[in-house]
């Protein structure tokens, strides 16, 4: 903690001397945080969703206007910064964390990148639950949490447009809204300054739960588009 925050700002020598109490005051509310972050996650357990926006979220540049190859993601330092982000939020996936996409834009456009360009590091097969339509961002996160069956309250969102995330604050007050800095150079940090995925252990078993949310989440789709029960059990090839 002293080496992230720094430690002439993490310590305070005059408080140590007067109250036996090392820390400055910016250091002990970063240590409270990170305590309270661990008990919640020992008794309440981490957040379990990242709802993640994609223009100038997990890439720079808007796809419908500047098409797959054109939004910036490697090769440049703003590129740089939005690949090491897509670098964070897989290795989340990886430790369980369920990823969906929320974003404004035609469905098509959206997967374009994903699909189409070889340098991109996450891809549609990451994501549990995919919603790019044009509606409110608070109905869309509804549909998420509909179909991935899990309650708001795990839910964190990450969207670079501070009106979309007003909204989804003053909609959904369970969601934990992160403070998305304007530059994407800062995106890491201000994901793991939230906090919300602290965890006290994870074993395979976590990495495994996020593929059987992904799994359960196709089921659910494959039978509401189904004609018929039999032509949904007959879609599962069991």
């Amino acid at each position: 903690l002293s080496a992230w925050h720094g430690k002439s700002r993490f310590y305070d020598e005059r408080n140590y001397h007067w109250m036996k109490q090392p820390f400055s005051t910016g250091g002990l509310s970063l240590l409270a945080r990170k305590i309270a972050a661990g008990l919640r996650a020992l008794v309440c357990g981490r957040r379990k969703v990242l709802v993640l926006d994609l223009d100038n979220t997990l890439w720079g540049g808007v796809v419908g206007e500047l098409g797959p190859h054109g939004v910036a993601l490697g090769g440049t330092p703003e590129g740089e910064s939005f690949a090491a982000f897509q670098k964070l939020v897989k290795q989340l996936k990886q430790s369980g964390v369920l990823l969906a996409v929320c974003s404004k834009n035609n469905d098509a456009d959206a997967r374009e990148p994903f699909e189409k360009r070889d340098d991109i590091i996450l891809r549609l097969d990451d994501f549990a639950s995919f919603q790019a339509s044009w509606d409110g961002k608070p109905a869309a996160i509804r549909r998420i949490a509909e179909e991935l069956n899990l309650g708001l309250d795990s839910f964190v969102f990450f969207d670079d447009n501070p009106a979309e995330r007003e909204h989804v604050r003053a909609e959904l007050p369970q969601v934990l809204v992160v403070e998305v800095p304007a530059d994407p150079a800062q995106f890491v940090r201000a994901l793991q300054d939230s906090l919300a995925f602290e965890a006290v252990d994870i074993g395979e078993a976590d990495a495994e739960r996020a593929a059987q949310y992904q799994a359960e989440a196709a089921r659910r789709s494959m039978q509401t588009a189904a004609a018929s029960p039999e032509d949904y059990l007959a879609s599962l090839v069991m």
